[in-house]
């Protein structure tokens, strides 16, 4: 009897140690996007920063990479180049992949551009802005039978519509209004008949000479919040001034913004939320008045609770548009890099 309690005794020790080990080596992995090589491809690592492992690798760029709902899928959009209809110009299209890079498959084949995909919250359609009438607008895709529909109506030469994010309750659609003296943050419900201004008590777009944008909306998973990216900038002759950057948090009726706590001096690009709420992702170069082509991006990790920032990235390179998939992810990319940073920085 001694001994069966023993042998339970220790069963039971065992399986605690292994939920401990397991719990302590359990990651959420960040998918971003970095250009180590030249052109943009599709990474992910662990949320430390740690086990970097590459999923594209196309003579191409990609952008604007984002997890499905179920973690099993990745939404991105690709630049093809110039084609025969815009030899000077640049195409996008949208893509899908399974979350190990595999199974890659186009999904939109329009001549014109189409960007900025986004995920229903059931993952059965995505938004994305495309030009179908002539601007772009945000149109909607059912990924069962590939059908689109358009969602917004800009004002043809005044106003375009992009930089979609779909609500948790499936119910609205936030994106970005694209004007001639900047950008502003407008709501519409999924048939697109209740559309407004989504700042509650907003600033004028212009102040004296200096113009405030609001775009690329980011909804919280629970839906109580809102993020956004607010530039300030001002027009001179033959240039534009960037005067200060910064991300913002508002509830989910446009009220009560809060300005993330970061360094007014850093050049910020992207964001998106993290650990349930309690954190934001986000891409900066530290040194703000380094040329585009000099920047080096890395991301950082913010808590809300406290505005402490930890640093991820420490590269040379772009790290940039950070999307957070919590819990436990087991991949190994077939044919694709399984390395760190340094490895992939040797081989340049």
């Amino acid at each position: 009897m001694l001994s069966r309690f023993i042998r339970f005794a220790t069963s039971v020790l065992f399986l605690v140690v292994l939920i401990l080990i397991l719990r302590d080596t359990s990651y959420a992995v960040i998918l971003f996007r970095a250009n180590p090589n030249g052109q943009t491809d599709i990474y992910l690592m662990n949320d430390d920063g740690k086990h970097v492992r590459q999923l594209t690798r196309t003579p191409l760029s990609e952008y604007n990479q984002l997890w499905s709902p179920d973690g099993k899928s990745i939404l991105f959009m690709r630049n093809l180049g110039p084609t025969e209809r815009n030899p000077h110009a640049q195409q996008f299209d949208i893509f899908i992949m399974d979350a190990d890079g595999s199974n890659e498959r186009r999904l939109t084949f329009h001549p014109l551009n189409d960007t900025d995909p986004c995920w229903s919250p059931d993952g059965k359609q995505i938004a994305f802005s495309g030009i179908r009438d002539g601007m772009p607008n945000i149109q909607i895709m059912d990924l069962e039978t590939g059908n689109i529909r358009q969602l917004t109506k800009g004002k043809e030469g005044k106003s375009f519509a992009s930089m979609p994010s779909w609500s948790p309750d499936g119910q609205h659609i936030v994106y970005q209004q694209v004007t001639d003296v900047g950008r502003q943050l407008y709501i519409t419900d999924i048939n697109g008949k209740k559309t407004r201004p989504f700042l509650q008590g907003a600033q004028p777009p212009v102040i004296g000479d200096t113009v405030i944008s609001k775009s690329v909306p980011r909804w919280s998973s629970d839906g109580k919040n809102l993020l956004y990216f607010e530039i300030r900038m001002r027009y001179e002759p033959n240039r534009i001034v960037r005067l200060a950057n910064s991300f913002i948090v508002v509830d989910k009726n446009g009220s009560n913004p809060k300005r993330l706590d970061i360094p007014k001096d850093w050049w910020l690009y992207s964001a998106s939320w993290a650990v349930n709420d309690a954190e934001i992702l986000f891409s900066a170069e530290k040194a703000w008045g380094l040329p585009v082509n000099q920047r080096k991006y890395n991301i950082y990790r913010y808590q809300l609770a406290n505005g402490k920032i930890t640093q991820i990235t420490n590269t040379m390179t772009k790290d940039l548009e950070p999307h957070w998939l919590p819990g436990t992810l087991s991949i190994s990319p077939k044919d694709k890099l399984n390395v760190q940073w340094s490895d992939i920085k040797m081989k340049k």
